[in-house]
């Protein structure tokens, strides 16, 4: 029977395919946060990472109408369960905090995703940047519902 690869040539390219294969799963799966504090309605800081700005939303600044609210429901969501995060193509923005999805395990099993629970509150507004827009049409949705429900932010649309 003919060989296509020599012995060392398969283990080498088993490694690589299995280092390659490995970064992909870590990426999707995604990683942990431990402890957490809230600094606005679309930004955390992670003890283990740093500040964290979640990618595809934009809720308001200090001094802004809606700011506590957004600030109080981020708080809320995450204090639902355990934080757990994934990126996009770009990490981290000009200011150095890391850019993510925020997901939050809740303790029934199900996985909220708080980027969007956010735009679907009325507590943020999709805004895409690139090249960070995987979620930027599920986003985009989430806020013309909470548009068309007025909710939150749009409360006072008329």
């Amino acid at each position: 029977m003919r060989r296509f690869f020599k012995r060392p040539t398969l283990i080498a390219f088993s490694v690589a395919l299995a280092a390659i294969t490995g970064v992909v799963i870590s990426l999707l799966a995604g990683s942990r946060g431990g402890g957490y504090s809230v600094i606005d309605g679309d930004t955390i800081e992670l003890d283990d990472v740093g500040p964290v700005r979640y990618i595809g939303i934009d809720a308001p600044e200090r001094d802004e109408p809606y700011y506590e609210e957004a600030r109080e429901y981020n708080a809320e969501l995450l204090a639902r369960g355990e934080i757990e995060y994934t990126f996009d193509v770009e990490r981290h923005d000009q200011y150095g905090r890391t850019l993510a999805y925020v997901y939050v395990l809740e303790e029934t099993g199900s996985r909220l995703f708080v980027n969007e629970e956010l735009v679907r509150a009325g507590c943020a507004r999709a805004t895409a940047i690139g090249p960070n827009t995987r979620f930027a049409t599920r986003f985009r949705r989430a806020e013309r519902t909470a548009r068309r429900l007025r909710r939150g932010l749009w409360r006072g649309e008329g």
